[in-house]
This record gives C-alpha cells, sequence and structure tokens, in this order.
C-alpha cells in the first residue's frame, strides 16, 4: 500500500526514502504522481535511480554538463512577493512559470502573461515559460516581452 504524502510535508530523511534505494535491503517507498485528469497513480518509469538531494546534484554532476533546476510551488499557495523573490533570486537565472491564462490559480500573478511580465521585471528574472496556448492565446504580449528584455519558452502541445 501507498500513503499518500505531499513532498512539502515530509523531512529529508522521509523523502529520500521514496523510490529506489542507494543501500540494498533498505526499505523503499512508493513514489506517487498525479495525472491531467487528477487520478493518483504509482510513478513507473523505465529507469528509476535514488533520488538526490540538489547539494548532490551540484557536487556530482560532471563539470562539463548544465542542468535546469524547476522548482515547484504549491498551485493552491499565494506567496508573498517578497519571498517568492527572494527564493527565485538564490538562482542565476530564473524564468517565471505560467500557464499563461490557460489555467486559473489562486496565485493571480500566474494567471497571464502580462502579470508574468511584472514579477519579472520587480524580480529582475531573466524570463517567461509559459504554456504554449497561452502565447496564442494573447501574442499582443510577446512584443511587450520582449521589449522589457526578457526571453520567451514554451512548452506544450497544438493539441
Amino acid at each position: 500500500k501507498c500513503d499518500r504524502e505531499r513532498v512539502s510535508e515530509v523531512c529529508l530523511a522521509e523523502f529520500l526514502s521514496y523510490g529506489p534505494q542507494r543501500e540494498e535491503g533498505k526499505e523503499r517507498k512508493c513514489l506517487l504522481r498525479k495525472t491531467d485528469d487528477g487520478k493518483i497513480v504509482k510513478w513507473d518509469v523505465e529507469t528509476n535511480d535514488s533520488l538526490r538531494t540538489l547539494e548532490e546534484a551540484f557536487q556530482k554532476v560532471e563539470l562539463s554538463l548544465g542542468f535546469d533546476i524547476e522548482l515547484k510551488f504549491d498551485d493552491n499557495v499565494v506567496y508573498r512577493q517578497r519571498h517568492l523573490v527572494h527564493v527565485l533570486q538564490l538562482i542565476l537565472q530564473v524564468f517565471f512559470l505560467t500557464n499563461g491564462g490557460t489555467e486559473i490559480y489562486n496565485d493571480t500573478r500566474r494567471n497571464s502573461l502580462e502579470q508574468a511580465i511584472n514579477v519579472c521585471l520587480e524580480g529582475g528574472f531573466q524570463g517567461i515559460a509559459s504554456e504554449i496556448k497561452g502565447v496564442f492565446k494573447n501574442p499582443g504580449a510577446v512584443p511587450k516581452i520582449k521589449d522589457s528584455n526578457l526571453s520567451l519558452l514554451t512548452y506544450g502541445t497544438l493539441k
């Protein structure tokens, strides 16, 4: 049986107990994920490795490699602007993630490209990562993003 817990609610030792373990014979907890339709299912992938801390990733990755770090914020929490900016400024190149208005969040800053521009300018971020449908829904925001000297990355499909 798998218990349902949010990653933000577990301590480090418990977090590291999920999935494959580094030490043979050590008990492993089941990893779960939420599907797009809201169902909770067992996390199955072709190749698994034990979970790592961010510190280990920085120490053990080959120097010739780069990698992206994605911070997940709770969709149901509206973070104070000062806290949000402080956390995000700890990273060198920050892109503010938005769905560009294709979904509505409690934190209104995630609900439009215009709000994302404001967050980036106030926080000194490098740019915006937006769901592509949000960009097509509001193409007028693209010149505003460019004029603000921000980068724009997109993700998603047009299905």
